[in-house]
């Protein structure tokens, strides 16, 4: 069966004339936009459970990106909470046909990943035992056991291979198709050439559609219309950062069919695919020189394509008929080039905006949508109908990007990168190195020529860590110990030992006014912030089902007027959630950020490097723990807070922007005298990792409860659960939870965690690690676990963390392995 749909079906090989030409509804409860693999998906999962749906497709079902999609299909990702997104694929799409009898080729294979390179073969050892530790079947190979499963292959230059036999393709057209028709066979309608113009919205909501053929009106509207979701959201007021490019794959003439029936062939270092399709084999690239195109360069009439360019695949196709000879043996009958969409990160976008209540995305699948989406139809569907996610969602939120991450020249150059970024290698720490040095701190010059050696998030560029001042220090990565480690250490050391300043700029400072301001926070929040006028509260913001989606410090400023500050990740993410609860009250929401740069002064001789410039304003007396305060610093005033993510007394500047370089100097010149360093955000999550503080979107997320998470103290009892999520909060029952968050040492100083790691008690999986650091005060990696709740009753109890295969000892503890009492923090 050839891989692609015939052009002329859609619909009309499941509904009958009269239902194909039926007039749209007036109202529905669920409109999805696209009738793509995803669009139909979701339409599927969504009539599956009772609810009305209808999907509207501009063209004919399959005809957007899922007409070209190579089909191939996976249960193993990079993380947990992807890897059972992709499984949950595997079993809807084993039973597709025989529920619908539409063919839809889905053939198990398996699929076979090598590794020519040193770093390589470690992203394997990783690939494996997250795969291991989701229950999927994977093995390793070694070299000489490629040739048998792969007998067209020349072995030579492997290094290390990862079979995952359960993997495999299906026809993605038809797969889609027959999703559309399980959507139909319980309830839903389905309406082919209907081009939606604009998404209409009453009061900060998504009410429904103009369309060609009149208004639809909704309750909530998906769009999963792939590289028009950025064009239509627009026209709601609501940024969705992804962009076109050209996607290619080739097909050779036949080939004997023993060639073209081995698993699928991913050659990550030399950035292609093979697969076999019906007699012949499909080659796909992931050039890491990708090209980028406007939605305005791609024909909107469905089954888009790009000229041919074989030039651009000339390096590429070089490389794959070095390893498979018979390709060039065989030569190539077609070549396919169309559009895909990318995102900045590479990951997808789900979920319902920030800007716009009830607008739901689900697109950018960087050529993954195959593959994610029967777990997305699903797990999209419980969002919508419940209110909030019942997975892990963090890494693919729509809202996880800053609002000029939408900008078309920001993504025209970065998606030169991204579409590259699937192949190239994922290794820790791993930065950009596109669309660069457009968020810039005012502080930015000034620890650049210090040393700084800078990451990227949410567009930000922060020093990850220091070089030697005047150096232009540049990441060698490893999934071993990457340059930055000595110099972390010392950056880690000098927080420990006397004193440390980093530049947190980034962080999103978001500021509610007004009379109902206090009204707005205490709905939001876990925590009571009815505090004192220059107290600091930490605290959580919840789903409705009670997951954790965000966490952050409420700063009481005036009887009225309060900032809520977060990390960078989560800006949009908490601008949206306190201007939904702000609609219709006496408050004022605004984003600050970019006001106010952010000083960290910490360490056991911050009090005294803070004394020596402005004396008389940092004793206990004048400013107490998690409290602030107005004080003269660099010509100025700032607004000191007196928290600490590093576990050692410290305090946070608040400095207006204009001010920001004065303060620096001043601190930077005194500080000589107390060996203070600067220090970044490598080290930071060091220093947090020994404390035990927990990182949003590794540590805790919407499917973490604060009980589960270790952040039960951050739930006010004296506001009755009148937030959101507090009803689900109140049927918790806190004495029979499933899993408890604990606390990781490894016991062998040479191993590194990162995250997603197995935990075992007495040979068993208990858990998983959530994140992990190299911890230099206690010699060894640290980091936070997830594990089953009677694993570690209390005190310490030994453990293993399955690392490159191997069980390495570890104790597990209820408490932090450095100042459980959080003494030093008070000092």
């Amino acid at each position: 069966m050839d891989r692609l749909v015939d052009k002329t079906i859609g619909a009309h090989l499941f509904l009958t004339e009269d239902e194909a030409a039926a007039p749209l509804p007036e109202r529905v409860e669920n409109l999805v936009i696209g009738g793509g693999i995803a669009g139909a998906s979701i339409a599927a999962h969504l009539a599956e459970r009772g609810a009305g749906v209808a999907l509207l497709e501009a063209n004919v079902l399959g005809s957007g990106t899922t007409w070209h999609a190579a089909g191939l299909v996976t249960g193993s990702r990079t993380t947990t909470a992807l890897t059972k997104l992709a499984s949950y694929g595997i079993g809807l799409y084993s039973g597709l046909e025989s529920r619908t009898g539409i063919e839809v080729a889905f053939e198990r294979r398996g699929s076979l990943m090598v590794a020519r390179t040193p770093g390589r073969a470690d992203e394997v050892d990783y690939a494996y035992d997250v795969a291991v530790l989701n229950g999927v079947d994977a093995k390793l190979l070694e070299p000489e056991d490629v040739r048998s499963l792969w007998p067209a292959a020349d072995p030579s230059g492997i290094l290390k291979a990862l079979l995952v036999p359960g993997d495999g393709h299906i026809n993605p057209g038809y797969a889609a198709i027959a999703l559309a028709k399980l959507a139909r066979g319980h309830g839903a309608s389905i309406h082919e050439h209907v081009r939606v113009e604009e998404v209409l919205v009453e009061d900060g909501r998504a009410m429904g559609v103009r369309t060609n053929r009149g208004v639809v009106r909704a309750e909530r509207v998906v769009l999963a219309c792939g590289l028009w979701t950025r064009e239509l959201a627009a026209t709601a007021g609501a940024p969705v950062p992804l962009y076109p490019a050209e996607h290619v794959h080739v097909r050779t003439a036949k080939v004997d069919d023993d060639i073209a029936r081995p698993p699928v062939f991913r050659d990550l270092d030399n950035h292609y695919y093979i697969r076999g399709e019906d007699g012949h084999l499909l080659v796909g690239a992931f050039e890491p020189d990708g090209i980028p195109r406007s939605a305005a360069e791609v024909a909107s009439g469905g089954f888009a394509e790009f000229p041919a360019a074989w030039e651009h695949f000339g390096p590429i196709r070089a490389k794959a008929e070095a390893a498979v000879p018979v390709l060039a043996d065989t030569g190539f009958e077609r070549f396919l080039n169309a559009p895909e969409s990318f995102t900045p990160d590479g990951n997808f976008l789900l979920g319902e905006t920030a800007e716009v209540g009830s607008l739901f995305v689900a697109a950018g699948f960087n050529s993954q949508g195959i593959i994610f989406a029967p777990g997305i139809g699903k797990e999209l569907a419980e969002w919508m109908l419940s209110g909030s996610p019942a997975f892990d969602a963090s890494a693919v939120d729509v809202r996880r990007f800053s609002r000029h991450q939408s900008n078309p020249s920001y993504l025209h150059e970065r998606t030169a990168e991204a579409l590259g970024r699937l192949y190239a290698m994922h290794w820790p720490q791993l930065q950009p190195v596109t669309a660069r040095n457009v968020r810039r701190s005012p502080l930015h010059e000034r620890v650049a020529a210090l040393g700084a050696c800078f990451g990227e998030q949410n567009g930000w560029e922060r020093a990850n860590w220091y070089g030697e001042p005047g150096s232009s220090p540049a990441y060698e990565y490893s999934y071993g110990r990457q340059n930055w480690f000595e110099p972390v250490r010392r950056e880690h050391e000098a927080a420990r030992n006397g004193v440390a300043i980093f530049d947190l700029s980034s962080f999103a400072k978001i500021e509610i006014a007004g009379p109902d301001a206090l009204e707005v926070l205490q709905r939001t929040v876990t925590a009571d912030v009815d505090v004192a006028a220059g107290k600091a509260v930490y605290t959580l913001a919840l789903t409705a089902r009670g997951g954790i989606q965000l966490d952050g410090t409420v700063l009481r400023l005036e009887a009225d007027r309060f900032w809520l500050i977060t990390p960078a990740a989560t800006q949009d993410l908490a601008l949206g959630l306190l201007r939904t609860q702000a609609r219709g009250r006496a408050a004022a929401v605004f984003d600050a950020t970019s006001g106010w740069a952010v000083l960290g002064v910490m360490g056991p001789q911050s009090r005294k490097l803070l004394e020596s410039v402005s004396p008389g304003v940092w004793s206990d007396a004048d400013l107490p723990y998690t409290h602030s305060a107005e004080v003269p610093l660099g010509g100025g005033t700032v607004r000191a807070l007196r928290l600490s993510f590093v576990g050692e007394l410290g305090y946070e500047l608040y400095v207006p922007a204009e001010l920001a370089v004065a303060v620096f100097d001043q601190l930077w010149e005194a500080g000589s005298a107390f060996e203070a360093r600067l220090a970044g955000y490598h080290a930071l999550d060091s220093l947090r990792s020994e404390k035990g503080f927990r990182h949003l979107g590794h540590d805790i997320g919407p499917a973490d409860d604060p009980y589960t998470a270790g952040l039960g103290f951050t739930v006010a009892a004296s506001k009755d659960f009148g937030f959101t999520g507090g009803a689900a909060l109140r049927n918790l029952d806190r004495k029979a939870l499933a899993e408890r968050t604990v606390y990781v040492k490894l016991l062998d100083p040479e191993p590194l965690l990162h995250h997603d790691e197995a935990v075992l008690v007495g040979g068993a999986l208990v858990g998983r690690m959530t994140s992990g650091a190299y911890g230099h005060t206690v010699g060894a990696s640290v980091g936070l676990a997830r594990v089953a709740a009677d694993a570690v009753s209390a005190g310490e109890v030994e453990a293993q963390v399955r690392i490159k295969g191997v069980p390495v000892p570890a104790l597990l503890s209820r408490r932090p392995f450095y100042d459980p009492a959080g003494e030093r923090m008070r000092g």
